[in-house]
């Protein structure tokens, strides 16, 4: 089953996209299956907390509505005490299960995603009635927590268009409800909205998806344009003496962006850049990276590549071997035959045998073991742990 899928159950995929996503709120209850304790839980907060060292922001306290001045973290155990609620930001960067979580995630849908973690104490409330710019998830990991969620106020707010300086709508909340271990609720952006813990400390992950808009669109778009002369070239000056008008440069330039935009080259231009904006969840894998030890069992050796690996393969100019871009990352492979590359990015593990089996023309020792290694130590592919 997707990551997606198991997230809005019992929706579909297609029902959710289509009635919920983007428009109203809903709550997802697990029925008591607490399936979050596998990416989260207090013991793996307590392990942040005692060997990892976080400055303000990454790590920050709300309490009575406000987030609390950065100094207050030298005291974090105290105001926890007194009800402040503590926040992770990104902990998909720091708990492996969340990291593989996440990539998994965002290989379906292709948008940026991000994990943060909040804890807050029975009765409390940390933030007061507010609106993100992102849609969100909200994963609760243990305890219980009552959430209010009310109208949009601005539809679809971008980044910079925070909620800190505008007013609550004065309505009933449109979904009120309570979270219990396992229970997702998702909150569309815009959406104003407050919990307050319940009779147990709670522990919960806000997972938020940082979807692109059309805004990001066309700021992709201009960084297109920089590479045109014509977008480049000053506009006419504010005088009956310039040869060209303004308006006539301007229509030039509305042409020329009207026939770019129509070109159906640039969406699938567009959808590679999202696809490829981002680096890998855990792209390092030592000592291989650094030359060493690549190849523990020699030819048996066994290799794989991270499941949430997105590829693109395009044959070079002049046919010589193949462009190969891995999430963000853009090597060049010379001199190897289409159906190495073919089966090299359908598999997630295979050994030196296997790739031996496919370039049966191919000398092990100077032909191979070069690729294999160029491969593994541009983190496109890894050494399995296993074998050690």
């Amino acid at each position: 089953m997707s990551v997606l899928t198991d997230l809005v159950s019992p929706y579909s995929q297609e029902t959710f996209l289509k009635e919920v996503w983007t428009k109203k709120s809903v709550h997802l209850t697990a029925r008591g299956d607490r399936r979050f304790n596998s990416l989260f839980s207090w013991e793996k907060l307590t392990e942040l907390l005692n060997y990892h060292e976080f400055e303000f922001p990454a790590l920050r306290l709300a309490k009575d509505g406000q987030v609390l001045e950065a100094k207050e973290n030298e005291n974090f155990v105290q105001h926890c005490q007194e009800g402040a609620t503590l926040i992770i930001d990104r902990v998909h960067k720091l708990v492996p299960e969340i990291t593989r979580f996440v990539a998994a995630l965002r290989r379906e849908i292709g948008h940026p995603v991000q994990v943060n973690t909040y804890c807050s104490w029975a009765g409390t409330q940390g933030f007061k009635c507010h609106y993100d710019t992102h849609e969100v998830f909200i994963l609760q990991v243990d305890g219980d927590k009552e959430w209010y969620v009310f109208p949009d106020t601005v539809k679809y707010p971008l980044i910079d268009q925070k909620s800190a300086r505008l007013e609550p709508p004065e309505v009933p909340p449109v979904l009120r409800c309570t979270l219990q271990p396992g229970d997702v609720l998702y909150i569309p952006r815009g959406h104003w909205h407050y919990a307050v813990a319940g009779t147990q400390p709670s522990l919960h992950l806000t997972l938020g998806v940082l979807a692109k808009t059309g805004i990001d669109f066309l700021e992709w778009f201009i960084q297109q344009a920089r590479d045109r002369e014509n977008w480049r070239a000053n506009l006419p000056l504010l005088t009956d003496a310039a040869p060209v008008s303004l308006a006539e440069q301007i229509k030039a330039l509305k042409a020329d962006a009207i026939a770019a935009l129509s070109d159906e080259q640039l969406i699938e231009e567009y959808s590679r850049a999202i696809a490829h904006s981002e680096k890998p969840f855990a792209p390092y894998s030592f000592p291989h990276q650094a030359g060493f030890n690549i190849f523990p069992q020699g030819i048996e050796t066994t290799f794989t590549r991270p499941p949430s690996q997105r590829i693109q393969i395009d044959p070079l100019p002049d046919e010589s071997g193949y462009r190969i871009l891995a999430d963000n990352k853009e090597i060049t492979l010379n001199g190897v035959p289409q159906k190495f590359v073919a089966h090299l990015f359908h598999y997630e593990q295979f050994t030196g045998s296997d790739v031996v089996n496919w370039l049966s023309d191919f000398d092990w020792e100077s032909e191979i073991v070069p690729v294999l290694s160029h491969l593994v130590m541009e983190g496109i592919i890894f050494v399995n742990a296993e074998q050690f």
